[in-house]
C-alpha cells in the first residue's frame, strides 16, 4: 500500500503514517495539496494529513483541500505531540537551536527557562531540523524534534518531552478514493454552505441536529474565498451518514444549505 504524507521523513506525519500502517510504502510530498493530488491521481492509495491540533487549532489548508477534492475521509489517527531536545553536545554547550516555527511556539516556555540566550534558527519542518543537525555535528548546536526524527538521524536526546502542554495531540485524517465500512462507532464529517441569508439560519441548522439527538463534536468556519462574510462551515458529529437520524437531518439541512459529506469513518474518541 502506498501512503502519501507531508514530508520530509522524521515528522509527526511520518509517525502517524507508521502508526496507521507499519508496512506501507511512504511517499513524502511537499504540501498538503500534493498529498491530495497523489491520492486523486492514483499515485497513492491513501493520504494522511493533519487536520487539527489541540493547542494550535485547525489546519486550514487541509479543510480547503477537503472541499476541492472528491475524496473520502476513511479513518483518523490521534497522535500525542512530544518534542525532544537533541544535540551532539551538552545542555551548557548549546548556543543555537534548529526548530520549526510551530514547534518553537509549543516549546517556548522550556526554551525561555533553560536556553534563554540561544539563537533560534527556524526550519521548514521537524524532519529538516533533525537532518540539518545531523550534517552539522557542532556541539554548540541543538534541535527540537520528535523521537522518530532522533531515531532516523541517530541524534542524542538531552531532554525528553519538553513541550509546554503535556496534553498536546494532533488529529490526522486518512483520505482515499473509497468509503470506509460502517462500524457503529463512527464519526461523520461534513461541509455546508448557506444558499440563502436570513436571520436564525445557523440556529435552525443546529436545531436539526439537536432535535434528533445527534452529538456534534466540532464546528469550524472557514472563509469561502468568495465575498467578505461568506463562510463554509465544517462539522463533525458522532454517528454514520447512513444512520436514519443523520439522514433525516441532512435532508432538512439541504433545504437551505449546500452540503458535502466528507466521510464517515471509525472514530478514535
Amino acid at each position: 500500500m502506498r501512503i502519501a504524507i507531508l514530508g520530509p521523513e522524521g515528522t509527526f506525519s511520518h509517525e502517524a503514517a507508521l502508526k496507521y500502517s507499519k508496512g506501507a510504502d511512504i511517499i513524502f510530498k511537499k504540501t498538503v495539496w500534493d498529498v491530495f493530488e497523489s491520492v486523486k491521481n492514483g499515485r497513492a492509495e491513501l493520504g494522511i494529513v493533519p487536520v487539527e491540533n489541540s493547542v494550535s487549532g485547525t489546519v486550514g489548508l487541509t479543510l480547503d483541500a477537503l472541499m476541492e477534492f472528491e475524496l473520502n475521509i476513511g479513518a483518523e489517527e490521534i497522535l500525542p505531540v512530544k518534542h525532544n531536545l537533541v544535540s551532539f553536545g551538552s545542555l551548557k554547550d548549546i548556543k543555537s537551536i534548529y526548530v520549526q516555527e510551530q514547534t518553537y511556539a509549543q516549546c517556548e516556555k522550556f526554551i525561555r527557562n533553560n536556553l534563554p540566550d540561544a539563537k533560534i534558527i527556524e526550519t521548514t519542518s521537524n524532519g529538516a531540523s533533525a537532518e540539518i543537525l545531523s550534517k552539522n555535528k557542532d556541539t554548540a548546536k541543538a534541535a527540537i524534534v520528535p523521537s522518530i526524527a532522533a531515531d532516523i538521524y541517530k541524534l542524542k536526546i538531552l531532554k525528553k518531552d519538553i513541550q509546554d502542554n503535556k496534553f498536546n495531540v494532533t488529529r490526522f485524517i486518512v483520505i482515499g478514493r473509497e468509503e470506509a465500512k460502517k462500524t457503529n462507532y463512527d464519526r461523520t464529517s461534513i461541509a455546508i454552505y448557506p444558499q440563502v441569508d436570513k436571520p436564525g439560519l445557523l440556529y435552525g441548522l443546529l436545531g436539526e441536529f439537536a432535535n434528533r439527538k445527534i452529538n456534534l463534536t466540532k464546528i469550524e468556519s472557514r472563509p469561502s474565498k468568495g465575498k467578505l462574510g461568506d463562510y463554509i462551515f465544517f462539522i463533525d458529529m458522532q454517528g454514520h451518514k447512513d444512520d436514519k437520524n443523520i439522514q433525516e437531518a441532512f435532508k432538512a439541512i439541504e433545504k437551505n444549505f449546500f452540503l458535502k459529506i466528507l466521510g464517515s469513518y471509525p472514530r478514535k474518541y
